[in-house]
């Protein structure tokens, strides 16, 4: 299933969502997209790298 994103419905902003957030958060926000990225790419749920050493 694709999921469209009509960014012309958005509100117009002066200042970036992202601007407006921390280091910390920016960071996750990244961390959580490159997991749900992979996820897609390989079509598997992650897996724990130690069961996978076992």
């Amino acid at each position: 299933m694709q999921l469209n994103l009509t960014l012309a419905d958005l509100p117009p902003d002066d200042d970036s969502l992202w601007e407006q957030l921390d280091e910390t958060t920016r960071q996750a926000v990244i961390d959580r997209l490159a997991q749900a990225i992979a996820k897609v790419v390989t079509g598997n749920e992650p897996t724990h790298r130690e069961s996978a050493d076992e």
